[in-house]
């Protein structure tokens, strides 16, 4: 096991360094603070539930194909108003309500540092203090991967250009956009209303109606490109949704990341279309998330009750430590996330222009 010595990062002699720690992830953690939020309860196996009342005339799981070709997804109502025409004199045939149970089952995340008591003794720089924010700066950055994983793993896709990833090869335009709406109000999906509140709390805050489309750090400059783009400093009626918000176009609030990775050199090949590429032969593919409300839930983890952190100073004697030489800091939590329906999210796959 690694080990931090008095000599494993480099001394500043002479120099008692004021080290302002800033918070590395938070900046960069947008989907933590959205998506339908559930604490998870002890001594209740490792699964969560989530629960909906289906709409009338909803189907419960899966989806099937109506006529024309159509398709109808779990949660998405159809009703027939012929079939509400009341005889006269008679009773209608009461109708009863569908619940829908989606689990998901919880995995176990944890990082560990371990330092030498010389090291809380003589190093002229906070190491312990320092090893309590880069574990949670690692645990807020491994947690937001998993909600990305889950959320670009959805069955709803739509490409920039062509029928499959492997012919990506253009920029996202705002029709592409407009796509993934008509989707998602075909299929009854409503707009994000709320956050998640900053603070340890279980608190939510609104904000003005829109689709969030969460995007690469790459493609911001694709978007910026998008006729009726707004920059979010000349918002003039409402204010951002989160402090990663760039700017929006029509119904949609754009947020970017650099955690939200590409499909490398998955798209067509690069030609002369200007598109970005890792090896300079195939377009990389950016996935970007397109998102209505309640279509997504995650295992809320806020205040200390769901993150565990572990802080054992080196003075901490015990059978496995009985001269005191070393001391540990770290965390591990229980989280998952999961899509809730499929219609109600949107996967916009396309490249982005090398710049």
């Amino acid at each position: 096991m690694a080990i931090q010595n008095y000599n494993t990062v480099a001394s500043r002699n002479l120099i008692r360094a004021a080290m302002d720690m800033l918070d590395h992830a938070e900046p960069i953690t947008v989907l933590g603070d959205f998506g339908v939020q559930r604490e998870m309860p002890q001594n209740q196996t490792d699964t969560l539930v989530f629960r909906r009342c289906l709409p009338f005339g909803a189907v419960a799981a899966g989806s099937t194909v109506e006529a024309g070709g159509g398709a109808r997804y779990a949660g998405t109502p159809v009703v027939t108003p012929s079939n509400f025409v009341l005889a006269e004199g008679t009773t209608p045939t009461a109708n009863t309500v569908t619940f829908q149970d989606i689990s998901v089952t919880l995995n176990n995340y944890g990082i560990l540092y371990k330092y030498s008591s010389k090291v809380e003794l003589m190093y002229e720089d906070d190491i312990p203090a320092e090893l309590v924010k880069q574990t949670g700066e690692t645990m807020a950055e491994i947690l937001e991967l998993v909600r990305y994983g889950v959320l670009k793993a959805g069955s709803t896709v739509i490409y920039s250009n062509g029928s499959s990833r492997a012919a990506v090869n253009t920029a996202v335009t705002l029709n592409t956009f407009r796509k993934a709406a008509r989707t998602l109000e075909a299929n009854r999906a409503k707009r994000v209303t709320s956050r998640i509140a900053p603070g340890p709390d279980f608190a939510t805050r609104s904000v003005q109606p829109a689709y969030l489309v969460f995007c690469h750090t790459d493609v911001s400059a694709d978007v910026r490109n998008l006729s009726n783009f707004t920059k979010v400093e000349e918002y003039a009626a409402f204010k951002p949704v989160h402090p990663r918000e760039f700017g929006a176009a029509e119904q949609f609030r754009f947020i970017d990341s650099p955690l939200f990775a590409p499909f490398l050199a998955a798209g067509a090949a690069i030609g002369s279309s200007g598109m970005i590429s890792v090896g300079a032969a195939n377009v990389d593919v950016y996935p970007i998330l397109v998102v209505a409300a309640d279509a997504w839930g995650q295992v809320a983890l806020k205040g200390m009750s769901a993150i565990k952190p572990v802080s054992l100073k080196p003075s901490t004697v015990n059978h496995a430590n009985p001269l005191g030489l070393f001391g540990y800091v770290g965390a591990n939590t229980w989280f998952n996330a999961v899509r809730l329906n499929e219609a109600w999210m949107a996967r916009v796959e396309a490249g982005a222009t090398a710049l």
